[in-house]
């Protein structure tokens, strides 16, 4: 099997499971950075890979998006269901979530 036939092969594999490649520009900073959170956080197994460490992130993240979701209830301001709640239509009334605690969802 030729390299253009593997290479092939190995995208119709990720394909089949569904993985969707995405590129990341990094400058020399953020990318020194990544190579060291891979060599630290990967611990005594030895480094992760940028893969491994972006998509252990991703669901780290998304574990404790989820748990502040849960939290959320309703707005004080419009009693709608949050996150949503008014979609800011009233932000700027201090009873308003998307006044005073949305941004708890940033990064």
């Amino acid at each position: 099997m030729t390299p253009t036939q593997r290479k092939q092969k190995s995208r119709a594999a990720a394909k089949a499971a569904g993985i969707v490649r995405v590129e990341v520009g990094l400058g020399i900073n953020e990318s020194n950075r990544l190579d060291e959170l891979c060599n630290i956080r990967g611990g005594v197994r030895g480094p992760y890979s940028a893969d491994e460490y972006l998509t252990l992130l991703i669901h780290r993240d998304w574990q404790r998006l989820q748990g502040q979701l849960a939290e959320l209830g309703s707005c004080a301001h419009c009693g709608d269901s949050l996150p949503e709640g008014c979609k800011g239509l009233f932000k700027g009334a201090s009873s308003c979530w998307h006044t005073t605690e949305a941004k708890a969802l940033e990064l």
